[in-house]
């Protein structure tokens, strides 16, 4: 009989979701939270996606589950002076598809345009001890980056690279070095444009695909086998369809002078209070069925203190960088085949919560913890396709070492002036992924 009374009791307050004294605590959630009617919790909703299933499905009772109490106080606050609504589109999840490049070209008389690492190395030594061009190597440039105009008989089998020595001979240094004058040694006439990285640059970068070769996201190296990426890219995926494809720069081509390097995945493992409707604790670690080999082109990113106030203001202070494949234009689902590189600076928390609130997500958005933002600067930004790379910023005292800082998650626009992209919050997340890795009996080098 008492049991039938409570459900009886429970039911009410289901019906009756305007009342705050439905709002209990509960030994069911957490201490942030309150046990109150679905209903309540979705039409309270301040993560900016209107009308979303509630994003913890702990049930409390009949018809109650448990709902954060800040956001139950801020709509009950706000309740007085509704806000206008207005249409709110999908979070962008950024994926999309790439076109062919055009075919090689010939560059004169018994000259071809192929790449570089199939050229000899050009440079002979006469009598005289004077260092000169070889005469065969016309100057005149390729359309194609990384190719260079080769006579016939100058041409090698990759075996016979010049890279292949120099690659033998690597040693590495530790985590988060860049190259910054890239990876090729001759002079590059190629007429890169300014959001494009040279090749090796950023050795950290991953590229995930599916079993059928599809791109899907992209990913950080921080260790021979751990690659860091975005759970919301995962949603639908398992460790039989998935590679990780290190050491990559153009996607549509296999003429880098190093090799990118491609493995499986051992085990996928996503942050368990990751949100798929709100994207908060949008992480996830992947396993690699086999260490990368370390090479000049393929090194890990250091991994950034555990967020505090002066790693905060070391970071605002910071030269940052966000790389990835993904278009350029938000109306566009093309991927830039060559790896992107695009300087943003960092935003504060509040500023950013305060930029977003005046766009459609409205006055009562709140920027959960597990976020940070970048960008805001009109024409740069990440955008469709970048999902799960990284955002990277200058150590402390160094200039050409980095450490990852953020996961390319959301945004509401692409390179618009004052509306900055959400990433995951690294520094936040530190400590789950320290925990995560200590159990995989992992050690990550230290910085």
């Amino acid at each position: 009989m008492m049991s039938r009374l409570i459900s009886v009791g429970l039911l009410l307050l289901a019906l009756n979701p305007d009342s705050k004294a439905q709002d209990t605590s509960s030994a069911l959630c957490r201490q942030d939270e309150l046990c109150t009617s679905v209903q309540r919790c979705e039409e309270s909703d301040d993560s900016g996606r209107k009308g979303i299933a509630p994003r913890i499905s702990r049930f409390c009772g009949v018809g109650r589950i448990c709902c954060e109490k800040a956001q139950l106080e801020s709509w009950d606050m706000h309740a007085s002076n509704p806000q206008p609504t207005r249409p709110i589109t999908a979070i962008q999840n950024k994926v999309s598809l790439f076109a062919e490049p055009p075919p090689n070209e010939s560059c004169g008389l018994n000259m071809e345009c192929v790449p570089r690492k199939l050229c000899r190395d050009n440079n002979v030594i006469n009598d005289s001890g004077i260092k000169l061009i070889n005469p065969r190597i016309s100057t005149i440039p390729c359309s194609k980056s990384l190719y260079r105009c080769c006579a016939v008989d100058q041409q090698v089998e990759d075996s016979q690279s010049p890279y292949v020595e120099k690659e033998a001979s690597f040693k590495y240094k530790n985590c988060g070095y860049s190259n910054p004058q890239g990876l090729i040694p001759d002079n590059d006439k190629f007429n890169y444009t300014e959001d494009v990285s040279i090749f090796g640059q950023f050795p950290w970068m991953v590229g995930i695909f599916t079993g059928r070769q599809d791109f899907l996201c992209g990913g950080t190296l921080i260790h021979p086998s751990l690659v860091i990426t975005s759970s919301h890219n995962l949603i639908n995926e398992t460790v039989d369809t998935l590679v990780a494809r290190a050491g990559d720069w153009d996607l549509n081509s296999l003429n880098e002078p190093y090799t990118h390097q491609g493995r499986r995945i051992k085990e996928i493992i996503m942050h368990p209070e990751f949100d798929p409707e709100s994207l908060f604790n949008d992480i996830a670690i992947l396993l690699l069925e086999e260490p990368i080999n370390l090479g000049p082109h393929i090194q890990p990113l250091c991994l950034p203190p555990p967020e505090s106030p002066q790693v905060i203001n070391q970071l605002l202070e910071a030269t940052c960088y966000a790389t990835g494949w993904g278009a350029k234009e938000a109306d566009s689902d093309k991927l830039e085949h060559v790896l992107k590189r695009i300087n943003l600076p960092l935003v504060e928390h509040d500023e950013c919560q305060a930029k977003l609130r005046n766009t459609r997500l409205e006055a009562r958005f709140r920027l959960r913890p597990s976020f940070l933002c970048a960008g805001g600067v009109e024409g740069k930004d990440t955008c469709k396709g970048d999902g799960g790379s990284p955002l990277f910023c200058t150590m402390p005292g160094q200039t050409d070492r980095y450490q990852l800082v953020g996961i390319v998650s959301w945004g509401v626009e692409c390179a618009v002036e004052d509306i900055p992209a959400v990433y995951a919050n690294v520094p936040y997340l530190r400590n789950w992924i320290d925990a995560k890795i200590k159990g995989l009996g992992i050690a990550i080098q230290a910085t």
